[in-house]
């Protein structure tokens, strides 16, 4: 398969190789991936990389309605191009440091999974800012605000189960997602939300806009149609051409084989830093199924009152896993829609630290220079036995520990497939941190 790319200029000067590299994808809708560099979900990275790409898109929205370019800019883009831990961190923390004023405090919705952190980010930013993200957990005795579809992905239903009162507002509307392809799960949620709840201001920030004439067409007619305006943001767009077949079938085994050395367990509970919602899964299928999420995450909407708390718990929290760490070289490991908070704890563990997520999303690895997805491994969810999700790029001999954070807490039955891919990777200690653990069985 090849893909022929026409890239014209973003907001600010990011070349291609600095944001994403490529893979094939086993989606029949789909055919190939980019692969972000700096979003934290497929390839490890410094876990500030992904909240400067957050702040650099909350920094084109802040220019789109003041005219000004934030004083910080530069020096995000700067720093987004190195690897050394005292210029990320220092750039980080300069960017918490000034929120951004940009008029009217908007309502920014990030979309599951693969931008719950980078939306997190957005609103951690600006001035007044809410927050929530889509899911696409089903809740018992909680019904959605929103319902829309994500076409192309691989699990395609998007849920919202935001305030009403949040939404029954005028405020302007923010959606971030890492790639806008055709635009059409934008187009989905814009006509389920001015449904429901119409305003006149749809804000899209995405890191890739890979839009035709034909979809900007699109977008342009619903603005005609429903009366409203949309301004789409990016740090890099440009078309593409695909030509070649598309992978229904993976053709590379997923398989984890069971190792006899096994990494030495130690399981850590954050649960006091974290405040617990009396929500749960619908279909519990196993112990997280019954087990309560946590307000932190945005799952269920959050206000500029909640950053405060949350920089603590971070700050808190990532200390504490610090003085576990068993080595120079650390991975932190996200679960599904579950990164924002463990890449904002990874943040506050020291130098060495990589972070990423695994994901829903099946990606044929290929181990070859330049190409995105090294080795993939496939495992069932631990928090929901229904799901297969997948873990990518984790080389033999890398790691000298790993942190795997989950929301829920989670059997050690459940948790061995992880552990026999950790040993086959020979990584020596495996750290399971959970943040909520009161299990309250439904009914």
């Amino acid at each position: 398969m090849e893909v022929d790319l026409d890239l014209k200029e973003g907001v600010l000067q990011l070349e291609k190789e600095h944001l994403f590299e490529m893979a094939a994808r086993v989606n029949k809708k789909r055919a190939f991936l980019f692969v972000s560099k700096v979003l934290g979900k497929h390839i490890p990275v410094h876990p500030v990389k992904p909240l400067l790409v957050s702040g650099l898109l909350a920094m084109a929205y802040a220019k789109e309605q003041t005219g000004k370019t934030p004083l910080l800019q530069d020096r995000l883009v700067e720093a987004l191009k190195t690897e050394d831990h005292t210029t990320l961190t220092e750039a980080y923390e300069a960017l918490k440091k000034e929120k951004l004023s940009v008029g009217k405090q908007p309502i920014v919705i990030g979309f599951a999974e693969t931008a719950t952190a980078l939306g997190h980010g957005v609103f951690d930013v600006i001035e007044g800012a809410s927050y929530i993200h889509t899911t696409r957990e089903q809740l018992l005795d909680l019904d959605p605000a929103l319902v829309f579809e994500e076409e192309h992905s691989h699990a395609t239903d998007q849920l919202c189960y935001a305030d009403e009162a949040l939404l029954r507002t005028d405020r302007p509307i923010v959606l971030v997602d890492d790639e806008v392809t055709t635009g059409r799960t934008n187009i989905n949620i814009i006509r389920d939300l001015h449904a429901k709840y119409p305003r006149n201001s749809y804000t899209i920030l995405s890191i890739l806009d890979w839009r035709t004439e034909e979809h900007e067409e699109a977008m342009r007619q619903l603005q005609e149609e429903l009366g409203i305006h949309i301004t789409a943001l990016s740090l890099l767009r440009g078309q593409m051409v695909f030509r070649g077949k598309t992978l229904d079938e993976p053709a590379y085994s997923y398989e984890i084989t069971e190792q006899e050395n096994r990494p030495d367990l130690s399981f850590h509970s954050l649960q006091s830093f974290f405040r617990q919602v009396p929500y749960s899964l619908s279909h519990a299928t196993n112990l997280a199924g019954h087990t309560p999420y946590i307000h932190e995450t945005g799952r269920f909407g959050l206000t500029a009152a909640d950053t405060a708390a949350i920089d603590q718990a971070a700050a808190e929290a990532g200390l504490k896993l610090k003085q576990e760490r068993k080595g120079k070289q650390t991975l932190c490991l996200g679960t599904g829609e579950l990164m924002y908070v463990p890449m904002r704890l990874a943040a506050h563990m020291g130098e060495g630290v990589l972070y990423h997520s695994t994901t829903r999303s099946p990606i044929h690895p290929v181990e070859r220079d330049g190409y995105a997805v090294q080795n993939g491994f496939a495992f069932v969810s631990p928090e929901d036995a229904r799901i297969q999700h997948y873990v990518y790029n984790i080389p033999k001999d890398q790691y000298d520990d790993v942190f795997l954070f989950f929301e829920k807490k989670v059997s050690q039955e459940a948790l061995l497939p992880l552990v026999h891919l950790f040993a086959e990777r020979h990584v020596k200690h495996v750290h399971i941190v959970t943040l909520s653990d009161e299990v309250k069985v439904n009914g």
